[in-house]
């Protein structure tokens, strides 16, 4: 089965953070009817705190057409967003880690750099 990951930003990791992710995750799930499973992230660098999760957001995922796209479709950013209440979970889920796991690998994809850098 296809499935997207989403993991948070390593570099903001905190309980809190987290918490949001995955109240936010948890509101799509419930708004789309998507499966939507936490499981541990592991590194090889050091040990991550309990706390921190990816999720696999179970939902159809188009075929790769080899054109290397490296961002989320336009209706994926839609769905994330349209769960998020505050400009600060917006902010957050836009700089999660997205991909893509097909059978044979797994696709890093983003948001549009235009919609990421909307307060810079």
């Amino acid at each position: 089965m296809n499935y997207m990951v989403c993991i948070p930003a390593p570099d903001t990791v905190s309980r809190e953070t987290c918490e949001k992710v995955h109240n936010i995750l948890a509101r799509m799930s419930d708004a789309y009817k998507l499966n939507i499973v936490p499981e541990p992230v592991k590194a090889k660098q050091s040990p991550c705190p309990d706390y921190y999760k990816k999720y696999r957001i179970y939902k159809e995922i188009k075929e790769r057409d080899g054109n290397g796209e490296a961002y989320l479709l336009q209706e994926e950013e839609e769905m994330i967003l349209s769960v998020c209440r505050t400009e600060e979970e917006a902010e957050l889920m836009k700089h999660c880690t997205y991909a893509y796991q097909y059978p044979a690998n797994l696709v890093i994809k983003s948001f549009r750099e235009d919609k990421k850098d909307l307060k810079q």
